[in-house]
């Protein structure tokens, strides 16, 4: 007897709260989707003369390309969707299972079914770069480096680059063609220009960045600092006053002229040691700590550092950005350098990078066969100052742990096998932890103990005795 099966509706998913069905798209018979809840439509054919009538209609969910399924929702067929949330970001299959009134169900096991319908649930944003380059006589230009799993670059679409005279209102689109990173252009108008650069994936998520470029030369651009400066720091010989200096706005951006250094820090209180040099027989009366948000315009710190004998200065930021930092020092009698004009280069650059990376775990396999031994463990590791060899991979029988590392300071490659030693345990959970350039962790944990134990248990009769 044909047993009655199910169809997906692979064209669209209709979604929970905002969710746009427009926003949805289906790329190589792969859906892309920027929320994690979502319903799936299905639709019943007709019943064949003779077949008992659908109970129940049975979701299942793989996120290891169908070597497992999981049960994830069921619905009467007369409902016509089920409603999924995933746990995590990545690519997940979905097939299905009917019920029949007879308790029969089809197809009879989950092994070896082939997915009616894939989606790969993807929440993170595209991470965006955005910088001047010099001037080609009266031509504009611009780079940038975008960061994302889920990119098709499709004409004036994906990437959107605009510009508008700096402080005009109407954005004016430029042309940009598939697979470059850089553009020239011919402004409408003299003098410095406000760029703006859109990127969208596939899953619908959106970044900009803004950046001015100058016709008298360019340098690398950074997002700017929210308004405000920096705040005075407990104990530090500082007290908090208005800045007396202009605070520059978002459209103030700027391409940051290029330092001699450049330093991260994930702190937002900062402290810089300092050296004095070719002081005069007046010595050093005060040291001024000078600030640029954008590498164009200045402002001074309110206090001066008036303890010379003390070799550092702390103070405290408003947030994450990109800060230029310039001290000035002042002898006994009033002389000094002069302080940092429109323009000038600081000292040193500081980012502040407050944010720790996103980790996400895909899949932990455990071998077979050949592979017995062997755990695959695959992972996304995203972060705008991801360090060198940044992947540290730990073990532990507990949540709370102890963890103990087995692959250390290793590329973020995205994938890694670790051929396990005797005396590993039955069942652990696993930890990925990525660390960015200014010492931020992020970390993902498998949900449930990974089960390493396959063996399959068989009994043997060895002897046959009258019981007693």
């Amino acid at each position: 007897m044909r047993r009655c099966s199910v169809l997906l509706l692979l064209a669209a998913l209709s979604g929970l709260g905002p969710w746009s069905v427009s926003g949805q798209e289906a790329v190589g018979g792969v859906i892309h989707s920027r929320y994690r809840t979502f319903r799936i439509p299905f639709k019943m054919p007709p019943l064949a003369a003779g077949m008992p009538p659908i109970r129940q209609v049975q979701l299942y969910v793989s996120i290891d390309l169908g070597q497992t399924w999981q049960a994830a929702a069921n619905a009467p067929p007369d409902q016509g969707h089920f409603r999924f949330t995933a746990e995590r970001d990545g690519l997940h299959w979905f097939a299905v299972q009917t019920v029949d009134l007879d308790n029969r169900v089809h197809p009879p096991t989950m092994q070896g079914v082939q997915p009616s319908l894939k989606v790969v649930v993807d929440t993170v944003a595209p991470q965006l770069q955005l910088q001047g380059l010099p001037p080609q006589g009266d031509r504009l230009g611009v780079s940038w480096d975008i960061r994302d799993d889920n990119l098709e670059f499709l004409p004036n679409d994906t990437v959107r680059l605009e510009y508008r005279p700096a402080g005009g209102q109407a954005w004016l689109p430029l042309n940009v063609p598939i697979g470059v990173n850089q553009l020239y252009w011919r402004p409408e108008t003299a003098g410095p220009a406000e760029v703006r650069l859109q990127v969208r994936d596939r899953a619908g998520n959106t970044s900009q960045t803004v950046a001015l470029v100058s016709p008298i030369g360019n340098a690398p651009a950074f997002t700017p600092a929210p308004a405000g400066g920096f705040t005075a720091a407990p104990g530090t010989g500082f007290h908090a006053a208005p800045f007396t200096g202009s605070q520059p706005s978002a459209s103030d951006a700027a391409a940051a002229p290029e330092a001699p250094e450049r330093r991260l820090v994930n702190s937002k209180r900062i402290s810089l040691n300092f050296e004095l040099k070719e002081v005069g027989p007046s010595g050093v009366s005060a040291v001024e700590l000078w600030y640029t948000l954008n590498g164009r315009s200045w402002n001074k710190y309110p206090q001066r550092f008036e303890d010379p004998k003390q070799a550092a200065i702390q103070f405290d930021v408003e947030g994450e950005g990109v800060y230029g930092i310039t001290l000035c020092a002042k002898s006994g009698v009033g002389l000094g350098e002069r302080p940092p004009q429109f323009g000038d280069r600081p000292q040193l650059w500081i980012e502040v990078d407050l944010t720790k990376p996103v980790v996400q775990l895909q899949s932990v396999l455990v071998g077979h066969g050949p592979d017995k031994g062997k755990l695959a463990i695959a992972w996304t590791a995203r972060d705008k100052n991801l360090a060198r060899d940044p992947i540290t991979i730990s073990f532990a029988e507990q949540l709370t742990g102890p963890w103990r590392t087995f692959a250390e300071k290793i590329a973020n490659s995205g994938r890694h096998i670790w051929t396990m030693p005797d005396g590993v345990p039955y069942q652990f959970y696993v930890k990925v932890e990525a660390i960015d350039a200014a010492g931020n962790v992020g970390e993902a944990i498998t949900d449930s103990p990974v089960k390493v134990d396959l063996s399959t248990p068989k009994v043997r009769i060895v002897n046959v005795e009258p019981a007693r």
